[in-house]
């Protein structure tokens, strides 16, 4: 019997010197900072990577002259870093990945626009003087690093009110210089800036920033400008309307919602009008666009088909002839008709009558052409008008012009 249990006793042991070891923690990349510092190519401050510790990320990317930004969040699940991205300057990414080797270094395993998959981004730290054991102080102060310049990518940045984590990109130089980096909202109400140049805009307007390493000093501009919907879509492509009624174009928003201020346009007011609450009036036959557009610069366009139909007389008033030569007087009549997103024009000239109470001055023949007479004794400005019937529908007569007969 103790025979069997020493035996029992020697397999427990065996069975926990077995036990798996726990996994050591995963990395921790929030709130950090990885450089791609030089290309394929030899561009230098190629592009760099920040983590938000609230799971957000902006990815800075050269491509050819130009810096783009991807931003979105982020994950890490064993040694791969997966960016799901939201926006980005160039391109279309849905996700980027990076294979993290450690705590310093991320291999990038997508292809971008300007970096390639394989390129290397590290961290780079700025450590300045340590105690030892002993509490004394070491060597290091005496290594101290001066910054001499203060390098900016823009004069003037912004960003869309509602934004969080937003990174400037500046820098001092050298990259590896003792002295602190410090920054100041001249307008916290604008925007507050973090110790390491992380922006949250607040109200929309404008102001500056001051950026400070030792003796070197720069200010640049920032501006928190209106949020605003990513798309405007309408209920209809295209409206049709009545000559001389209204209806009104309907507009959502995406985010849907999102309260933003819209202008309307029209691209032609003699066909159709638009008020500033897109109640669009049918004022002529024909076709236009209406122009929908929010204060960020996104819009889309409704085409307007105003339906209809009338006459349209072209005359010069106070047009002169001479009495007894038989001049014709120039004139011309169509008719217009839009229905159905078609415009249709007929010539009517010849149809047209021909309406004056001063017949001994003028005449005119079964074509509607006009002539006039010789049985005048001066000059004179004879008052003339058209009409037009089709026998049914339609009935218009003009408005009156003048026609100087000359002796």
């Amino acid at each position: 019997m103790k025979r069997k249990i020493g035996i029992m006793i020697l397999l427990l042991m065996l069975l926990c010197s077995c036990k798996k070891q726990e996994p050591e923690p995963g990395f921790d990349l929030g709130g950090k900072t990885y450089y791609n510092t030089v290309d394929n190519y030899g561009n230098e401050n190629h592009s760099k990577l920040w983590f938000g510790k609230d799971g957000s990320f902006v990815l800075t990317d050269n491509f050819y002259d130009g810096y783009y930004d991807i931003t979105g969040s982020w994950s890490l699940k064993e040694d791969v870093c997966t960016l799901d991205v939201e926006t980005t300057g160039v391109g279309t990414f849905s996700t980027i990945l990076f294979e993290v080797k450690d705590d310093e270094t991320l291999i990038l395993k997508t292809n971008l626009a300007g970096s390639v998959s394989g390129d290397t981004f590290s961290i780079h730290e700025v450590k300045g003087p340590t105690n030892d054991d002993s509490g004394k102080k070491d060597d290091t102060d005496k290594n101290e690093i001066p910054c001499t310049k203060i390098e900016t990518l823009y004069n003037n940045y912004w960003a869309e009110e509602g934004t969080k984590s937003w990174h400037l990109d500046i820098k001092p130089v050298p990259e590896n210089t003792t002295d602190k980096m410090t920054f100041k909202s001249n307008d916290e109400s604008i925007v507050t800036i973090d110790e390491n140049g992380n922006v949250t805009t607040g109200a929309i307007g404008k102001t500056t920033i001051d950026v400070v390493c030792g003796d070197q000093k720069i200010t640049v501009g920032f501006e928190t400008r209106a949020d605003g919907p990513k798309s405007l879509t309408l209920d209809a492509s295209s409206v049709a309307v009545m000559m001389g009624s209204k209806t009104a174009i309907k507009v959502k928003t995406d985010p849907e919602g999102m309260d933003t201020k819209l202008t309307f346009t029209s691209a032609d007011s003699d066909i159709a009008t638009v008020d500033k609450d897109g109640n669009v009036t049918g004022v002529f036959p024909g076709l236009t666009k209406i122009t929908v557009k929010a204060e960020n610069g996104v819009s889309t366009v409704c085409d307007v088909c105003v339906e209809g139909e009338t006459v349209v007389f072209e005359m010069e008033n106070n047009v002169s002839v001479n009495a007894g030569s038989g001049e014709k007087i120039p004139y011309k009549a169509y008719w217009i008709m839009c229905y159905d997103g078609s415009v249709t024009t007929t010539d009517i000239t010849d149809d047209v009558e021909f309406h004056t109470a001063y017949t001994s001055a003028l005449d005119i023949d079964g074509h509607g052409n006009v002539y006039a007479k010789g049985s005048i004794y001066e000059t004179t400005d004879v008052p003339v008008y058209f009409s037009y019937s089709d026998g049914s529908m339609l009935y218009v007569e003009s408005e009156t012009f003048y026609v100087h007969v000359v002796k």
